[in-house]
């Protein structure tokens, strides 16, 4: 997401690509992490039930919303750009739900990574907890680096003086 306002000098296209490329990256990286966790669960002594809390099922819709980005975002702005002239107005309108629902699901990775973190923590250390072992504390440590990531991002994304001005692009091409 942040591609978009760090690499203003950049043409647009070199920009969409990258940000598809670092998208279609993640998708073996969230792949694998879906494996492992499944098969610890049934593999497990005795077999740890699937889906069965809030952090399980934020996960599954965060791979959802992930999933629906990435293929509307595939065909609406990357090949509908053959036929350039007729879809200009459609993937303009869809720039604003493309970009919300991108950040949306960046934060509901956040969210189902601190619902992960909270799950871990009182299955590990059960009352133990509140004594404060070290690593409760870099679980809140980390619990805390991943909330100001998603204030800073949020923040960068939205914030007007950033946004790459779609003018110099169009001067740019003419």
């Amino acid at each position: 997401m942040l591609l978009y306002r760090i690499s203003r000098c950049c043409r647009r296209i070199y920009v969409k690509l990258l940000h598809t490329v670092f998208h279609a990256l993640a998708i073996p990286c969230i792949v694998l992490g879906f494996m492992a966790v499944l098969d610890y669960h049934n593999l497990s002594d005795p077999p740890i039930p699937n889906f069965y809390s809030i952090h399980s099922w934020m996960g599954f819709v965060t791979m959802g919303l992930f999933a629906l980005q990435f293929v509307v975002g595939f065909f609406s702005f990357l090949l509908l750009l053959c036929c350039e002239n007729s879809t200009a107005g459609f993937r303009a309108s869809l720039v604003p739900i493309h970009a919300t629902f991108g950040l949306t699901t960046f934060m509901m990775a956040i969210a189902t990574c601190l619902t992960g973190l909270t799950e871990k923590a009182f299955f590990t250390f059960e009352s133990d907890y509140s004594l404060w072992p070290e690593e409760g504390i870099i679980m809140n440590a980390l619990a805390m680096v991943l909330v100001a990531l998603g204030i800073l991002v949020s923040y960068a994304v939205r914030r007007d003086p950033l946004r790459v001005n779609s003018a110099t692009y169009v001067s740019e091409r003419l």
